[in-house]
Formats: structure tokens, C-alpha cells, sequence
């Protein structure tokens, strides 16, 4: 069974592409190490499951002493190679994933995602490990500064691939121009777009929550109402996130447990422009808030008014929400009793059957809050401080 040691980058996560091709090769049952030459935050992170390998100085130590001891002719002229050609860090990089693979299982080739500098690290591996290789050329990587002044360093690079994937019939002209190889070595593979949520985010009717994952919230209630209406026509979008408090919940797991997920879609936490373009593309939003208690009976958490009510109706979106706290004060339909399953079930089937009223319904909001809740509230704080001063 094919084991690829599998090098690529996580500058700001794996790139979008690189994560899908991972993607679908799992699932055709291939296995695979990863070698990240580094690894930051980003949209599209490694999956916890996947073995994933980083260059560090004590493997490097260890790595250079078994080769020094088990190939020390290979390893001096591949020092001096490294040093030639100014990629001795990648040198380094490969001892360290050479070290780290020793004991795991049989690598069958050696795969760089993306032809640029990279290609050093699997071509140290290659030589190390005796193992075929393999790379995917995007578009950079043909337009390196070295394809024009020093061709022919990296013509040689190039022909110590076993085979050279790239994505374009164009690229394939340009390598078999500009590096000579052989049209035999290039494979075709065309990229892929994943749009497995585009129902998700165009057909289905869109209700919208936006809140920290807080129990007040009423997320609970709301997963209950959609698995009593057992309909797959609408679909929930969440943003948001956990705030790490004792009153954090879970809601991945919670949606798990009731087995909705066809019916829900995180987005996490939004801002800014991104945010106003999901406000805008939401067709109902819901925040089915309820007060916590204490033990003893005394309130616990309550919300105030919720900007995000707010903001929902300034874009002119019919909503629902709960008789809870400050609420009824901005909102004046469709409210439901807190916690209340069945009405909040109920509320959201109105809407889902009467689309004509939307409209309708948002304009109310949209001018409940032009009247009541605009920028010119903060007057008031204005005039406390004057009054605190009125020198």
C-alpha cells in the first residue's frame, strides 16, 4: 500500500487546494505523511488525524549523525551540493524528516507540493532514501528568477523527478520548452473546486443566529425546534464562537448529538464586511434567548438588547426572538415564550410557508430601528459628561 511522504507548506494553513487534494486521496485510502516546512494559522489547518512532521534542530543532531555514520559519502556530497546551490536550511529540513520516518511505515515516494525551493527537500530525501519522487508545478514556480539566469541548475533538478505533475496544457508546453523534459514524465491533473455546501448557502431558505456559544443564547432550543420540524428546505447559519467561559457550550457536539446536521452550517466568527454581506444574505434572523438561574432561583445570565437583533432588522430581515428581557422593546413580532420549542418551531414554519410576508415584515424592523436605535443614542452619554462638567 503507497505510504507518500507528502511536503508541502502551512505559511497561513495548508493552502485551500492542497487541503482538498488531501482530502480526496484519504478517501481513496492512500496514505500519507505530511512534511511541513512550516505551519501557521490559517482558513484550512491539517486534520487532527493526519500524521504531520515539522523540521526541528534535535532531529537535524540525530538525523546527521546516523547518516554521517550509516552513508557518510552521501551525506558530505550532498553538504557540499546543498552549500553550492545555497539551500542548505532545505538540507537540514530533509535530515530532520529522514530521522523522524525512520520508524514509522515503509515510505513507497516522495511527493513536493509545489516545484519551488521545496523540491530541494524531496530531492535530499530522494537520494537519502533510495524512494521515487514526485512533484506538482502550479505557476510560480516557472517564473523563478533561476529558470532565466541559471536553467540549467535547475534542468537538473528537475530531471531527478520520477514524474512531474502540473495543471495546465500550458505549463506542460512551457516545461517541455524552457526545461527540455520529456513530454513522457508530465501528467495533466486539473485542479478541482469543492462546493459541497453550495446548497447550503444558495437553495435552502437561510435563517441566520449570530452570538457567543453561550446557553442564554437558546442555540439548544433552536437545534430542538429544527429537529421537530424535520424539514430539509432551510438551513441555519451560525456565526459565532465559543468564549471560553463556564457558560460555553459545545454546539459541534450538540448538533451532532441530534443528528442535524444537514440543517446547520458554521461559518465561526465574523466581522466587518464579511459579516454585513451574510446579514445581507440571510432571508430570517433568529436569536431564541432565555434567562439562566441561579440554584436558588435568582437570575443568572440575562441579555440586554441584543445589537445583533438590531442589526438584522436594519437590514431589513423579518425576525424571531423571545419575550426575554429588554427584548420586546425593539422586537414586536415574532416573539415566543423562552425555552419553548413548539413555539419556536411554530414561528419558524410561519416564515418558512409565508415568504410573501418578508418583505413586509423587514420593512417594519428595518424602520424600528431607523426611528429608535440609531448613532444619535450616544447623545445621551454626550450630555451625562457635560453635565459631570459643566465647566
Amino acid at each position: 500500500m503507497e505510504n507518500i511522504l507528502y511536503i508541502t507548506s502551512g505559511k497561513t494553513g495548508i493552502p485551500r487546494f492542497t487541503y482538498n487534494e488531501l482530502i480526496e486521496l484519504e478517501k481513496k485510502n492512500l496514505h500519507f505523511t505530511l512534511c511541513l516546512t512550516q505551519l501557521k494559522p490559517g482558513p484550512w489547518m491539517p486534520d487532527k488525524k493526519w500524521p504531520v512532521l515539522s523540521a526541528k534542530s534535535k532531529h537535524v543532531f540525530l538525523g546527521s549523525l546516523f547518516l554521517i555514520i550509516s552513508k557518510p559519502l552521501l551525506f558530505f556530497n550532498l553538504v557540499r551540493f546543498s552549500i553550492q546551490e545555497s539551500v542548505f536550511p532545505y538540507f537540514l529540513m530533509a535530515v530532520s524528516f529522514n530521522q523522524q520516518i525512520k520508524n514509522k511505515k515503509a515510505v513507497t515516494s516522495i511527493h513536493c507540493q509545489m516545484a519551488d525551493k521545496k523540491l530541494y527537500i524531496g530531492y535530499f530525501l530522494k537520494r537519502i532514501q533510495n524512494k521515487p519522487l514526485s512533484t506538482t508545478l502550479h505557476a510560480h514556480e516557472l517564473y523563478q528568477r533561476k529558470i532565466y539566469d541559471a536553467p540549467q541548475k535547475l534542468k537538473y533538478l528537475f530531471s531527478q523527478c520520477d514524474k512531474i505533475i502540473t495543471i495546465s496544457e500550458f505549463n506542460k508546453n512551457l516545461l517541455i520548452e524552457k526545461l527540455d523534459l520529456s513530454p513522457d514524465k508530465i501528467r495533466l491533473m486539473r485542479l478541482f473546486p469543492v462546493v459541497e455546501n453550495l446548497e447550503k448557502l444558495t437553495e435552502k431558505t437561510k435563517i441566520l443566529i449570530v452570538a457567543n456559544w453561550a446557553e442564554k443564547k437558546g442555540f439548544k432550543t433552536l437545534i430542538e425546534a429544527v429537529k421537530k420540524l424535520d424539514r430539509k428546505d432551510f438551513i441555519v447559519w451560525i456565526v459565532g464562537g465559543t468564549y471560553y467561559s463556564e457558560n460555553s457550550i459545545n454546539l459541534n457536539q450538540l448538533i451532532k448529538e441530534y443528528q442535524v446536521e444537514e440543517n446547520f452550517l458554521i461559518l465561526g466568527r465574523l466581522g466587518g464586511n464579511v459579516l454585513d454581506l451574510v446579514f445581507s444574505s440571510c432571508d430570517i434572523f433568529c436569536l431564541p434567548s432565555f434567562t439562566e438561574y441561579y440554584e436558588d432561583g435568582m437570575p443568572k445570565e440575562r441579555e440586554g438588547i441584543p445589537v445583533a437583533l438590531m442589526e438584522a432588522m436594519a437590514w431589513g430581515k423579518p425576525v424571531i426572538s423571545t419575550h426575554h428581557a429588554g427584548i420586546p422593546e425593539l422586537v414586536h413580532n415574532i416573539l415566543v415564550e423562552e425555552r419553548n420549542v413548539d413555539q419556536l418551531a411554530e414561528a419558524i414554519e410561519f416564515y418558512l410557508e409565508n415568504k410573501n410576508l418578508w418583505s413586509e415584515m423587514g420593512k417594519k424592523n428595518q424602520k424600528q430601528v431607523n426611528q429608535n436605535y440609531t448613532k444619535e443614542n450616544v447623545q445621551v452619554l454626550m450630555d451625562t459628561f457635560k453635565s459631570l462638567n459643566p465647566s
